[in-house]
This record gives C-alpha cells, structure tokens and sequence, in this order.
C-alpha cells in the first residue's frame, strides 16, 4: 500500500510540483476483440463494407490447405484495401480442403509437406498484409489430435518469427468425456481439439460455441454456452479466449422439433412482410422468437437482436475475455450493431 499512500502526497522537487503516482499509473481499459467472420457472397460485403469501422479483426473463409501442402484461395483487393482503411486487421482462415475427412491426413503425417503450407502462408501473408492466420480444420478424426497440436504449434513458432499472428477454430466442448456427445461426435468431430496444446501455442482460440448438437431450439442454448464457456476457462486462459457467436437463426416445425431452416436477417424480413408473426422473448435461452404459419404449419424461428446479443456481450466482459468471433457478416439482424459497436 505504499505507492498508494505516497500518491496522497504532492512531492515537491526544485519548486516544482511533480505529478501523483495515480497518474503516471493508469490501469489499460479493457476492450474485448470484436472477430467476424466473413464468406464471399453480396451480404456479407455489404455488412462488411457497412460496418468495417466495428470490426477489430477481419476473417474471411477464403483459403484451404491441400494434401499435398498447397495453399489455394485469394481475397479481393478492395476487401484488403478497405479492412486497411478502417484499421481491422486482416486473419483468413485457412481450412483443411473442403473439410474433407480425409484431406487432411496427409498433411498432418508429412513433416515436409507441413512445411510447404507454412511456407506458403507466411509468403501469402507477408504479399498481402495480413496480420496472421486462423487455422479452421474441421471434421478430423480424434485420432489425429496429437498430429494437429503439433502441426499448429510449429507453425506458430514460424509465424511468430515471421511477425504473423496464430489463432485456432475449435469445435466447442462441454467435457471431455465421449459419452457426452451424440452420434459418435467425440470420434468424428470434437476429440481431435486438445485445448491445452492449442491454446499454448497459439495467441487466442475461437471456440465455435454454436450449433448445440442438444438443441431443438436455438442454435445455442443459454446452459449449454454456461457449460462450454465453463470448461473452455479450464483449459485456455481467458485473455486467450474468443467465444463464439452465431448470427444466424435456427427454425424448427413447432410439433416435431425437427429442424428445418438455418439462414440469416434477409429470411427474417421476408417472413416479416409475408405471415403473420408474433414474437415472443424465450427468457431461458435469453433469445427471441418468431411463431408463424405456413402452409398449414407452425413455425418457431430463434435467432439473434440486440437485446439478446447484449446478453453475450456482458458474459464475455464479465469475464474479461480476449473478445467474440462472430459467424458471419450479413447473416446479422442490423440491431446488433448498437450493442457490439
């Protein structure tokens, strides 16, 4: 308590009055880093292009990795140039080729062909200006967990040599015990994360906290996001955590549970100008939905606003996360805008 006591107390140096500790000690405002993703289509780049003074880091679905090591894919320059204007720095994904479950044993099992993709990558990113890369490999076997820490371990420490950043899309988790997880998940989707190793190597993961496989409802229940935010702080250190959001909606039959549609804001005001809708707030999952009829049939449809964006929003300042990833630019209810600006 020392220095706080010595703040207390002008100290005066050659007639001059010297300014208190509690000024020259200002503690650095916390600010979450607003992730979104993007994918090439009219929506998302008049979102982007609406919105790029929101958005921290940039992230377009635009590359792949092949077997052989071969980068494919390219982003437009006016994207490029625009993200530059506007100060977001600019983080492609790059995934396994066309999520393929088999593209990716190759590459993960050859030391030498690992080493062309990191190549090519560092050579992408130091010609184009980006700030570094978000691997996003997606329906691997849990068999290659240990072949995939290593893979991204080594190329971070490249990247970083290289001044690049590093960053990891996982499949959330709420454990790691298979037998929570439906249809054989664990083998074929979700083991494959080892949380620990990635998070040690690289400077944040985005947990893809979307897509409850438990749902008949939304796309993520409110207990559910509790259980993978809880077990994500477990194993990633929360300044290295982006949590997950979706923008987009999930639509079911309201008599069979049975989910029908996915789709984003350009849907919602369709169904808007052609059925009669009632909206109610589903205060468990902290979310609104749309009931409509059509075609002899009841719908429900919850998706995302800004009421229930704020929800997220404070979970994730509450625990001072390294921020959101948001999947994906002109998916989004123009609302959102007032809460994550």
């Amino acid at each position: 308590m020392l220095l706080a006591r010595l703040a207390l107390v002008p100290l005066v140096m050659s007639g001059v009055l010297a300014l208190p500790f509690s000024v020259l000690a200002a503690t650095p405002t916390y600010k979450p880093m607003r992730l979104f993703y993007y994918t090439d289509n009219e929506f998302a780049k008049k979102s982007f292009m609406k919105n790029a003074w929101h958005v921290d880091i940039f992230a377009p679905q635009v590359y792949e990795l092949k077997a052989d090591g071969t980068l494919s894919g390219t982003l437009e320059e006016e994207l490029i140039a625009y993200a530059k204007k506007n100060k977001a720095h600019i983080m492609p994904l790059v995934t396994n080729e066309k999520f393929s479950v088999n593209s990716h044993k190759d590459l993960l099992d050859d030391p030498a062909m690992q080493a062309i993709a990191i190549s090519a990558m560092i050579t992408e990113a130091k010609n184009r200006g980006y700030w570094g890369w978000q691997f996003d490999f997606e329906q691997m076997s849990a068999d290659h967990r240990d072949a995939y820490s290593a893979f991204v371990a080594r190329a971070a420490e490249v990247f970083r040599a290289a001044g690049l950043k590093t960053s990891v899309a996982v499949v959330a988790k709420i454990s790691d015990n298979p037998t929570d997880y439906p249809n054989n998940l664990w083998q074929k989707l979700i083991g494959v994360y080892d949380y620990d190793a990635l998070a040690t190597s690289a400077d944040f993961i985005s947990v893809m906290s979307y897509d409850d496989p438990t749902s008949k409802g939304p796309a993520v229940q409110w207990a559910w996001l509790e259980k993978v935010l809880d077990y994500s702080l477990l194993h990633v250190p929360k300044e290295k955590l982006s949590l997950g959001l979706a923008l987009y909606y999930w639509a079911h039959d309201a008599s069979t549970g049975k989910l029908i549609g996915i789709g984003g804001n350009e849907t919602i005001d369709g169904i808007f100008v052609r059925r009669k809708v009632v909206v109610t707030f589903d205060s468990l999952n902290k979310m609104p939905v749309m009931h409509y009829m059509a075609e002899g049939v009841m719908y429900s449809l919850w998706y995302e606003n800004a009421k229930s964006i704020r929800y997220k929003y404070d979970l994730i300042k509450a625990h001072k996360l390294y921020g959101f990833s948001a999947w994906t630019l002109g998916l989004e209810v123009p609302s959102i805008w007032n809460v994550l600006k």
